[in-house]
């Protein structure tokens, strides 16, 4: 991290000899201060007798400051909090809630610190920052986002494509709980991961993205094999030019792994398929969804890229077939509700030991209602039905998010 900041000094330091410490001083007073804050309710409930609920109520969010544009550099920071409110906790002081640290502490660090060079129709962006990919993205479900550092180029001179290349070496774990940057050479490898993703829009009515994710060395820093070689995935969407924004979906997914995580669990490809059709009848929209994890447990970085992941998410997608579908009702301005049901059946043959983690029933109510130009409020609650041979417990969970942004 002294390395980014002091990059991020040395340019600027350079600049002001070339164009003179006004015109920088003009970038930073016209910079922009931002803050996107929530408060975030949170409890899930497990059947299995002395476990205990997970609870918290927090609150925080992100607030940023970018500068104006000088010559295409400009620099932004963020400070990443979530703070406890009142008593509402459980399980070391909130900590299964994943809105606090792992002991229960409140989040406090610097989320964002980069450099960003514009030229043209290509951006260049280094330091802490937020991703958008389909394997590595924000993965924003709780008060905070994932957050990484990385080097990032990206290039639109391709009509209606974006071209991304990345290297990611380290990143703040799931909803930022590490409270830190933490180094994922354990899993990425000693030297991080390495990745292209593309997205193309020229064909009319139908929009395609792809990503590949490669571990630049396959060993971490005490020369031992990290168990995942790469990351493949690759979606698309085609709007049908039939009724009210019927569209298609299909996705595909696949890792390669060095070895086998463990005696239990096999060495070969995973691979991922799945399609999704939806329509809109009037004040509903409807949709159809499959999924299929098949050879090994499919694996992203920081995201849920399964049409079938949902509020509690689908677990270590191991092999299993999910079938589902969702009805979203607007029956009155500023309000949606989504309700949802998947059947997720495990494949029990995927273990030598004959166990595994998925094999369930969610039901699923997500709404959201528009309070304001710079407010919203969202209910979500989440029944997850596990099978009497899984190794998972039932559970309930039920959030109330509020934003407010400005």
């Amino acid at each position: 991290m002294k390395k980014i900041i002091l990059s991020i000094v040395a340019v600027m330091s350079i600049s002001s000899v070339v164009s003179g410490a006004d015109t920088i001083h003009e970038s930073l007073k016209n910079g922009k201060f931002s803050v996107k804050a929530r408060v975030f309710y949170f409890d899930r409930s497990f059947d299995k007798p002395n476990t205990d609920d997970a609870q918290a109520l927090t609150a925080g969010g992100i607030m940023k400051y970018e500068s104006e544009s000088f010559n295409g550099l400009k620099v932004g920071f963020a400070y990443y909090g979530s703070h406890r409110l009142g008593g509402f906790f459980s399980r070391e002081e909130g900590k299964g809630s994943s809105i606090l640290g792992r002991k229960g502490e409140d989040l406090n660090f610097l989320g964002e610190a980069y450099l960003q060079y514009n030229v043209a129709k290509s951006m260049i962006k280094v330091g802490r920052q937020k991703l958008s990919t389909p394997l590595m993205q924000n993965h924003d479900l709780r008060i905070l986002p994932s957050v990484y550092e990385a080097a990032v180029f990206q290039n639109k001179d391709i009509p209606d494509t974006t071209i991304e290349l990345g290297h990611v070496w380290s990143y703040t774990g799931f909803t930022s709980k590490d409270n830190k940057f933490l180094d994922q050479n354990a899993k990425w490898g000693k030297d991080g991961l390495a990745y292209i993703s593309i997205k193309n829009s020229s064909v009319k009515n139908l929009s395609v993205r792809a990503q590949y994710i490669t571990a630049i060395s396959d060993k971490d820093k005490t020369g031992n094999k990290i168990w995942i070689s790469d990351y493949r995935f690759a979606d698309a969407k085609y709007l049908i030019p039939i009724g009210t924004n019927t569209y298609i979906k299909a996705q595909y997914g696949g890792n390669s792994f060095n070895q086998a995580k463990s005696a239990n669990f096999p060495s070969s490809d995973s691979r991922l398929l799945g399609a999704k059709l939806g329509t809109t009848f009037g004040m509903f929209d409807v949709t159809l969804l499959v999924d299929d994890v098949s050879g090994n447990a499919f694996k992203a970085i920081e995201s849920g890229p399964m049409y079938s992941d949902w509020q509690q998410g689908y677990g270590p997608y191991e092999p299993s077939t999910a079938v589902g579908g969702q009805l979203t009702i607007r029956a009155i301005a500023d309000l949606s509700v989504k309700l949802a049901y998947v059947d997720v059946s495990a494949d029990k043959n995927f273990r030598t030991d004959g166990t595994f983690t998925d094999d369930y029933q969610e039901f699923n109510v997500d709404a959201h209602y528009k309070i304001n130009d710079y407010s919203k409020l969202r209910v979500r609650y989440s029944k997850k039905d596990q099978s009497s041979e899984s190794d998972r417990e039932n559970r309930d969970d039920f959030r109330i998010i509020y934003y407010i942004n400005f």
